[in-house]
């Protein structure tokens, strides 16, 4: 008895979440129930196609300064083709709960991208309850400065499958959002071809996964070529795009505010 008198106020929030199915405050109550179970400093929701721009439907926590807008416009102006979640949405992703550490590049945490942007925005660590929903996944990031520990991730998967289940009859319950699509997203390639530096296309390749966070060894498994090879391929893009590392290439190629 006293057991379930402490996990009261999770029962009570779980009525408040699915009292809230189809209406403005789902996301609230469904945010508020998981801070019961594990801490967390920011949560996002949005909807991911792959080879789209992911729709950001809610953002928690946000203060509303000038700043936090800006990091938001810039996730959408792009710096979303290096995100993870986005990237494994591209790849295909099961539904789950979803760890940074599951989807991440060998050296993410050493990447210009999590340096620069990911750490201020999201924190050291992010938790994504994902699902399918008609061709799109439907995710609520949960963000934090702190690593989230092995216990924690346990407590949210102990309560996955009806967060899952509650988040895809929200989508389904919720007014249709009309006819506007989101506009095609461009990608990493697109945005090298700007610069007229005609890089090959093993060169365009070793740039997307060098901006993700691989390492050589890592670049070299996913072109199937040897760590030497990825060296040359590295050298000459960096010659041919006047940059000296990862992190001008980084700034030349996403131009962060």
């Amino acid at each position: 008895m006293d057991a379930l008198l402490k996990e009261l106020p999770v029962h009570q929030g779980l009525a408040r979440v699915f009292g809230a199915l189809g209406q403005d405050g789902f996301w609230r109550a469904l945010v508020d129930t998981l801070r019961l179970l594990v801490p967390m400093d920011n949560a996002l929701v949005a909807l991911m196609h792959s080879g789209r721009v992911p729709r950001l439907l809610i953002d928690f926590d946000s203060k509303g300064s000038a700043t936090e807008q800006e990091e938001l416009a810039d996730y959408s102006a792009g710096m979303y083709l290096l995100d993870p979640f986005y990237q494994a949405v591209c790849a295909g992703i099961v539904d789950g709960l979803h760890s940074l550490d599951s989807v991440a590049a060998d050296q993410f945490l050493q990447s210009e991208y999590y340096l620069s942007y990911f750490r201020s925005v999201v924190g050291s660590d992010e938790l994504q309850f994902m699902v399918n929903v008609d061709g799109a996944v439907l995710g609520l990031s949960m963000g934090r400065s702190a690593r989230f520990t092995l216990q924690e991730q346990g407590r949210l998967l102990c309560v996955r499958d009806w967060v899952l289940a509650a988040m895809r009859r929200h989508l389904q319950l919720m007014p249709p959002q009309g006819a506007a699509a989101e506009p095609v997203a461009g990608d990493l390639a697109a945005l090298l071809d700007r610069f007229d530096a005609r890089l090959s296309v093993r060169e365009i390749e070793t740039a997307r996964l060098i901006l993700q966070g691989f390492s050589s060894k890592a670049i070299a498994q996913q072109m199937g070529i040897s760590p030497e090879t990825v060296k040359v391929h590295r050298r000459n893009l960096y010659h041919k795009l006047n940059v000296n590392g990862h992190g001008e290439l980084f700034a030349l190629v996403l131009q962060p505010r």
